[in-house]
């Protein structure tokens, strides 16, 4: 699969929620990567993207907002919105095939639903 088709295949399992189809296109042995964590294997990438499919709730849509691809890279920000607002994410995939080896991503500016943030004041 092209680094194009990948992105395209994460974005809709993204907004589907369906960890299921998200965990499909990591290796087994594959590490997500963030500033503050460090995820290695798919019981932890699991674990990753749980955490966030419940941190975000029901996920309304995400946007790939920019996105540049090699053969085996894939560089792109996603524009995901849920119950909590709108965040920006940056993704960096490095790809063997048809899977993720590994993952880098960090949230670099978040839009909060005004409850949100009054609730957190």
């Amino acid at each position: 699969m092209s680094a194009s088709d990948f992105l395209q295949q994460h974005v809709a399992a993204v907004a589907a929620s369906d960890l299921d189809a998200v965990l499909a296109l990591y290796a087994d042995d594959a590490a997500l990567v963030s500033f503050e964590w460090t995820a290695e294997g798919a019981d932890a990438i699991r674990q990753r993207f749980s955490d966030f499919f419940g941190f975000h709730g029901e996920i309304e849509g995400v946007e790939l907002v920019y996105q540049q691809a090699t053969d085996d890279t894939a560089f792109a920000m996603y524009a995901v919105s849920g119950e909590r607002g709108t965040f920006r994410i940056v993704n960096a995939f490095v790809l063997d095939g048809d899977a993720c080896t590994r993952h880098f991503s960090n949230e670099v500016a978040a839009e909060l639903a005004r409850d949100e943030v009054e609730n957190e004041a």
